[in-house]
């Protein structure tokens, strides 16, 4: 029992110190634990610093390319045509000097082959010559068949190189675009070349709009007159109705005159009647004769004036069944139309001349007040009196915020209130 008891208490001994241990290492995974927390913890707000620098980055970025791409539509385009030439040079000078250092290695390479043959092939005919004695014309063929051996041998090394062209094609294929890699430079350098362009373009737009108030002006001008003349037109026109409604009256009158004549004529039957009538007649004919434009002459023959007044009734009952045909009035119409046409024509050309005067005038003065230049006011101003002091009330709104809540729901589709959170309902006006 002894032994069990001593057993018993190192057992129990043994198990405090496996507990003792387990909690050793439990507070130190609990302190570790706390540690990665804590760690964690300074991660990610490291993280999020980062991320807003990155975002707050890219925010200036993004305002930084829209300003460059501002810049560079305001820059003169002479200027970028420039910046583009020097580039393009500096890209054939690149290709150039790459070229010539590769044909330079190539050429040496094949004059060292080629230099290599010529002596190979004098040492070969150094070694025919010994102990040989030929004559004269077979050593000269035999030089000729050396000469073109050693060339046929040149074109064959010179084939095996690749040409100026090839070296090219090889560039470009290797090298791409041949571009450094370079943005182009901006052309603004200073504020105050920003300044100038401004200026300049605020000189056109003055000039512009000058132009547009003048071609406005003168746009009013034409118009006025346009109905102007359409009223003068319809008024003569209605003028012309009204003669045409008294000539045809006129007419209708005459006939009823006629009319009554045949009537008395037809009532005088007697010889003395017929001599008295005979002299009405040639009276009658005589006005006639000379109300139709004829000149009176001193014996008057009848016949003859009733032959020309006839004619002369003839021609007028041809001018009225003409103008009976086409509606009556159409004639004297076309006749007022074609002088309408050719006043309207001509004061066209009229106007149309004063109004490039006018034009030609004011582009010229135009031109002078863009091209005079600016007087600056030299000096110390004027001072003015001052106006009495005037005690004015300050009267304090309080802004509920309700406008720019408006406006953020408008824009964005929800609106921050005063508690910071954020809604998408339409705001509403506090009371």
């Amino acid at each position: 029992m002894d032994e069990d008891v001593k057993r018993f208490d190192e057992f129990l001994q043994h198990n405090d110190q496996k507990a003792h241990a387990a909690m050793k290492q439990a507070e130190e995974a609990t302190q570790k634990k706390v540690e990665k927390q804590r760690h964690i913890k300074q991660l990610k707000s490291q993280l999020s610093a980062l991320q807003s620098e990155i975002s707050k980055l890219r925010e200036q970025k993004e305002e930084c390319l829209k300003l460059k791409e501002f810049l560079e539509s305001i820059t003169p385009p002479e200027w970028c045509d420039a910046k583009a030439e020097e580039k393009r040079q500096r890209k054939f000078m690149r290709r150039k000097s790459w070229v010539d250092s590769q044909m330079e290695e190539l050429n040496a390479q094949m004059q060292g082959e080629i230099d290599a043959e010529e002596k190979a092939a004098e040492e070969k005919a150094a070694e025919n010559m010994k102990g040989r004695r030929r004559a004269r014309r077979e050593l000269e063929e035999e030089q000729r068949e050396r000469e073109k051996e050693l060339e046929t041998r040149r074109r064959r090394i010179r084939k095996k190189y690749p040409s100026r062209e090839a070296m090219e094609d090889k560039y470009r294929a290797e090298v791409g675009a041949d571009s450094s890699g370079e943005d182009m430079p901006l052309y603004f350098k200073e504020p105050k070349q920003l300044l100038d362009v401004f200026t300049a373009m605020e000189e056109a737009n003055l000039f512009l709009i000058q132009n547009s108030q003048d071609t406005e002006q003168a746009l009013e001008e034409l118009q006025q007159k346009s109905a102007e003349t359409k009223r003068n037109g319809d008024a003569q026109r209605e003028k012309m109705n009204q003669q045409i409604s008294v000539l045809e009256r006129q007419i209708e009158d005459e006939k009823v005159k006629s009319r009554e004549f045949r009537q008395k004529i037809a009532a005088q039957d007697t010889a003395s009647d017929q001599e008295a009538l005979m002299r009405y007649l040639c009276e009658k004919a005589l006005e006639v004769h000379s109300a139709c434009g004829h000149e009176a002459e001193r014996d008057p023959d009848t016949l003859k004036m009733l032959a020309a007044t006839e004619a002369t009734l003839e021609e007028f009952i041809g001018i009225f069944n003409e103008a009976e045909a086409m509606g009556f009035g159409k004639l004297v119409e076309g006749l007022e139309r074609d002088a309408a046409n050719e006043r309207r024509e001509m004061l066209k050309r009229m106007r149309k001349d004063q109004q490039d005067r006018k034009i030609e005038e004011r582009l010229k003065a135009s031109l002078l007040r863009s091209q005079a230049p600016i007087h600056k006011k030299t000096g110390k101003q004027i001072m003015y009196r001052s106006p009495p002091v005037y005690t004015a009330q300050r009267i304090v709104q309080e802004d509920d915020g309700y406008e720019e809540a408006v406006q953020e729901h408008n824009i964005f589709g929800i609106w921050t209130g005063k508690d910071g959170g954020h809604h998408a309902s339409q705001p509403t006006k506090p009371t």
